[in-house]
């Protein structure tokens, strides 16, 4: 039986026998497992009026709610599932979850430590307890968790990638580079590892290296504005403006109303001697004020200054 006949069976049968609680629960759960959230959400909700107190309803109802983006309503429904049921590792979880994507670290770790002393060899709370701690730069306390998450999975990228961005907060660049390689050979497209490492043999000084994982970055990711502006900050120490200049425009076709892409290349049309090109692209810059990442004060002055 495919999943709309499923479907259809279970919605015919709570037409007919709309008290059938056992087949509005399958009904709820179907909808939930393919896709159908806001058909799922009434249904958990009509049953909840009947077993307010029953936990797996307050957590499928959480479920959802994640589904919906309504992260504060979520946490609330994993809170209830957890009153009404403390010691289940997956309601512990699902809050836990929800706390570090709305940003509350400390609530989630507290949580994920609880799930692995119930569940010692749980992969996803070792690494949702190095993304938490890595959140809040407390690095030499994500390293372990990830770590460890490494030893019992050694092939998941991206916590090869959290434990290499990892080691480089913690100065420990060649660990950074073999475990961004790492994430390279197990998914050769995903473009932050060739980015992160484009920037650390940047910072290093080597050049070629850092224009050769650039290269590769914005073949896979065009629109990676970080990457353009870092390839045409080379570019511009070699004082190739023109290629610099055309790396930058081909950056703002992929993000027109990126304010800081446009402030970059007026500055290089500035040091260019393009004045026509440098009050523009301060001009456009502006007009986009709401992307920009400084205040927007500051560039009206330069921007008056410039046609003066």
């Amino acid at each position: 039986m495919d999943k709309f006949t499923e479907i259809e069976k279970l919605a015919q049968k709570v037409k007919e026998e709309p008290t059938n609680f056992q087949a509005r629960r399958e009904l709820a759960t179907a909808f939930m497992e393919n896709g159908f959230n806001e058909e799922a959400l009434k249904e958990l909700y009509y049953l909840l009026q009947t077993f307010p107190e029953d936990p797996r309803l307050h957590y499928n109802l959480g479920i959802v709610l994640e589904n919906l983006k309504k992260p504060e309503k979520a946490i609330y429904s994993y809170q209830n599932a957890l009153r009404l049921q403390p010691d289940e590792p997956d309601f512990m979880y699902n809050l836990g979850y929800a706390y570090a994507q709305n940003g509350d670290y400390d609530k989630a770790i507290e949580l994920f430590h609880s799930v692995i002393e119930k569940e010692p060899e749980d992969t996803n709370s070792y690494f949702n307890l190095g993304y938490a701690y890595s959140h809040k730069n407390e690095y030499e306390l994500a390293v372990p968790f990830l770590e460890k998450v490494l030893e019992m999975n050694p092939g998941d990228y991206i916590n090869c990638f959290y434990l290499a961005f990892a080691y480089d907060k913690l100065g420990m660049r060649d660990k950074a580079v073999e475990f961004y390689q790492k994430v390279i050979d197990i998914s050769p497209d995903y473009s932050w590892a060739y980015y992160n490492l484009a920037s650390i043999y940047f910072e290093q000084g080597e050049k070629d290296k850092a224009v050769e994982f650039l290269k590769k970055t914005l073949e896979l990711n065009p629109k990676d504005a970080h990457a353009s502006t870092v390839f045409a900050q080379i570019l511009v120490q070699d004082n190739d403006f023109a290629d610099a200049s055309k790396i930058m425009i081909e950056a703002i076709k992929q993000n027109p109303y990126d304010a800081n892409l446009h402030y970059t290349l007026a500055q290089m049309f500035k040091e260019a001697g393009n004045t026509d090109g440098y009050i523009n692209e301060l001009q456009e810059a502006l007009n986009n004020a709401d992307t920009l990442s400084f205040e927007p004060r500051l560039l009206e002055n330069e921007l008056k200054l410039a046609k003066s």
